[in-house]
């Protein structure tokens, strides 16, 4: 019986997810190299994709990117887009 080797990926890959919580009864899928898209209207979709996609190549181009690496990237891409990301303690309470 030949045993079969779990192949690692290769270094610096990388497979991004998103998940769209907004619905308007369509069920949409995006799928590229690196990323899958879940979910959302029409219009916030198309901006998770945008979103997802951007961060999925810069990722690629960082080579291994560790987490912390990884969480800066994506604050500057939300930044950029006009979003303000949650700080890593949560939402504040008012």
């Amino acid at each position: 019986m030949a045993i079969r080797r779990r192949r690692s990926p290769k270094k610096g890959a990388h497979f991004v997810l998103g998940q769209d919580l907004q619905s308007d009864g369509h069920v949409r899928v995006t799928k590229g190299e690196a990323f899958l898209v879940h979910g959302g209207t029409a219009k916030s979709h198309r901006e998770t994709v945008d979103i997802v996609e951007t961060f999925s190549d810069k990722l690629g181009r960082e080579g291994k990117a560790d987490v912390k690496a990884a969480r800066e990237i994506l604050i500057d891409i939300l930044k950029k887009k006009g979003y303000a990301p949650v700080p890593p303690d949560g939402p504040r309470k008012k």
